[in-house]
């Protein structure tokens, strides 16, 4: 049996955080440890024992979310910012701070369970719609890749060894390394590093390249 992943809510709204709390407890897998309007109320709770805590992107007490997120994550807590807010800047500055996942309020609860398990688990998510926002931004700090480039980032950014991206691309792995330099050429050029693996599957990440 698969052990609970334990939950914990930051949105100043109360009525928001009710209900999450009713979809929460009503979701396999899933306790609920902590509601809160701030992170300072979290942290000063049971709430900061959660493995993953959604947070509002927005809150109300002036404090800015990417200095929220790293607190969290700085704990040890993964996050999912849910937040009415969608725009593609929103989203790529959340996760660059560190969120593992961003879903909308008008998302339904399939897909917020979805990135929940998703965090607890290990692995990032964005709800398809997010996903098809990040896509089709063309934010200057957002390089344009072309689709050799971008096949070879997916493939190597997720693990494969530049040998298997060659042999799964049916190119030489000298080729193979060319799109992968060029693609570190173009963020490097928009200012985002990435020097290595981990960098890239980073950028990848943020930019809506991976599943």
């Amino acid at each position: 049996m698969s052990r609970l992943i334990s939950v914990a809510a930051v949105d100043d709204h109360p009525i928001v955080l009710r209900g999450l709390a009713d979809v929460i407890e009503g979701l396999d897998g899933l306790t609920l440890l902590a509601t809160a309007t701030s992170i300072a109320e979290l942290l000063a709770g049971p709430g900061r024992k959660a493995d993953v805590v959604l947070l509002d992107l927005d809150l109300g007490d002036g404090s800015e979310a990417p200095d929220n997120i790293r607190q969290l994550t700085g704990i040890g807590a993964s996050v999912i910012v849910f937040s009415a807010l969608g725009d593609p800047k929103a989203v790529r500055g959340a996760m660059r701070a560190g969120a593992g996942g961003f879903v909308t309020k008008t998302d339904d609860v399939g897909e917020l369970a979805t990135a929940i398990r998703a965090a607890g688990a290990g692995t990032g998510w964005v709800s398809p719609q997010l996903a098809f926002m990040l896509l089709t931004d063309e934010a200057p700090d957002r390089p344009t890749l072309s689709l050799k480039e971008l096949e070879a980032l997916r493939l190597y950014a997720t693990g494969m060894p530049l040998k298997t991206v060659a042999r799964k691309m049916t190119v030489s792995p000298e080729t193979a390394k060319q799109y992968i330099e060029r693609v570190r050429v173009k963020y490097r050029k928009a200012g985002r590093h990435a020097d290595t693996k981990i960098d890239l599957y980073k950028r990848a990440k943020e930019d809506g390249h991976l599943d």
